[in-house]
């Protein structure tokens, strides 16, 4: 029978003991984690450790099982450099369906994949050739150092880091550099990509532009915003040089085809700044006087022969005099009045 001591002892334990070790989404090699940070607008965190001492062992046994970092982690492309292969293995399944063996300590990749990262890669991000563990560098999509963060001394030795203090540091460069795409938002971005391009082969332009719209509202830097924002602005000189043809118009005092340009090119190409242009542009048109005379003629221009076109000949004659009287200066005065002749 057990006793309280032993109860209380065994519920401390369950209650402070590390979760079981999850399976870091590592990614295997360097040029992957570059291609994630420049897709995904991710920062990479690049851990590098070996297993010659307990410091060492202490970040697999404490940082990587930690939930709190598991969760940020997510927020970053995840590295991870180590030369020595005696860590055991375990099997997991690839997205094929086979079986292969995998490093027991980091089963995303195998010891083959994290020996080639510190030796191919992890060592240049080190001030010296002195590569001291453990150590975690933060490198953007460049592959520039953006930081590193140990603690010790460089000179006398490293040793693990607090896992809420290494949380603390990764917060405060996430607040920093800014977040890049969660999976979703990747994928949503891939879709609306393909979609614009499809309304492209079609020539579907105003279709290309919602898509595209979508993407921008992302606001981060990566290669499908730079792409999406390439292909506005390519678009964006087509709805100017429509915009010319329209302000030529306005120069002319043809006022209809005028706003009926304007109103195409806010129309055709939504979220563009020459379709903001455009909106503007026709509002103020509106405000003035001839144009308010122009437009209420042709108002009553077309009740009236709405009216002639139902037989209501009393009511189209009223409408027709009506225009005739009011709006003399009008080419709708002018139609009126021959309409009147022939009533």
């Amino acid at each position: 029978m057990r006793t309280l001591t032993t109860l209380l002892a065994l519920a401390l334990a369950t209650a402070t003991a590390a979760p079981k070790s999850k399976d870091l989404p590592f990614v295997k090699d360097s040029q992957t984690a570059v291609e994630i940070a420049r897709t995904r607008g991710k920062l990479i965190l690049l851990t590098v450790i070996v297993d010659t001492d307990d410091q060492n062992r202490a970040v697999i046994e404490t940082i990587f099982r930690d939930r709190e970092f598991i969760k940020i982690s997510k927020e970053f492309v995840l590295l991870y450099a180590n030369n020595d292969f005696k860590h055991g293995r375990v099997k997991r399944k690839t997205k094929a369906g086979k079986t292969e063996k995998r490093c027991a300590d980091c089963p995303a990749m195998k010891c083959e994949d994290h020996i080639l990262v510190a030796q191919q890669y992890a060592r240049g991000f080190y001030p010296s050739s002195d590569c001291k563990t453990p150590a975690h560098f933060v490198i953007d999509k460049n592959e520039d150092l953006v930081e590193m963060i140990y603690e010790g001394d460089l000179e006398s030795g490293l040793h693990c880091m607090p896992v809420k203090r290494l949380i603390g540091q990764l917060k405060r460069i996430l607040d920093k550099h800014g977040r890049g795409l969660t999976e979703d938002e990747y994928k949503r971005m891939v879709d609306n990509l393909t979609e614009a391009r499809a309304a492209r082969a079609r020539d579907k332009t105003t279709l290309e532009l919602e898509k595209l719209i979508e993407v921008l509202k992302l606001d981060r830097d990566v290669e499908g915003v730079s792409q999406a924002r390439k292909r506005v602005a390519e678009i964006d000189k087509l709805a100017a040089a429509e915009l010319a043809r329209a302000d030529a118009l306005v120069e002319q005092k043809k006022w209809e085809p005028a706003l009926d340009s304007l109103e195409a090119i806010a129309k055709t190409y939504p979220g563009t700044p020459t379709a903001l242009v455009a909106t503007n542009q026709r509002k103020e048109l509106l405000k003035q006087s001839d144009v308010k005379k122009l437009l209420k003629a042709r108002d009553l221009f077309r009740k009236a022969m709405e009216y002639k076109e139902k037989g209501k000949v009393d009511l189209a004659r009223k409408k027709l005099e009506q225009c005739v009287r009011q709006y003399k200066q009008t080419p709708y005065a002018e139609k009126a009045q021959a309409e009147l002749e022939k009533l």
